[in-house]
């Protein structure tokens, strides 16, 4: 059970680097998004970008939580 990652004597909060993960998958995810054409016609897409983080993040939850990692 890892709750904190130590950098240095530094504690790092698992959430923060959870949330961390999320933001690079969801940088990586966004041009993949882009290429279709339902994508680009959408009015609001920060909108949608953030929603592409939360459901990232919540993925990542779950699978941080089944495996033991975090609680």
């Amino acid at each position: 059970m890892v709750n904190d990652l130590n950098n240095g004597g530094v504690f790092i909060p698992g959430l923060l680097v959870t949330a961390l993960v999320a933001l690079v998958c969801t940088l990586c995810l966004i041009p993949l998004f882009s290429l279709s054409r339902l994508y680009r016609r959408l009015p609001f897409r920060p909108l949608m970008d953030v929603s592409i983080w939360i459901v990232t993040f919540f993925l990542l939850m779950q699978g941080t939580t089944a495996l033991g990692l975090l609680i």
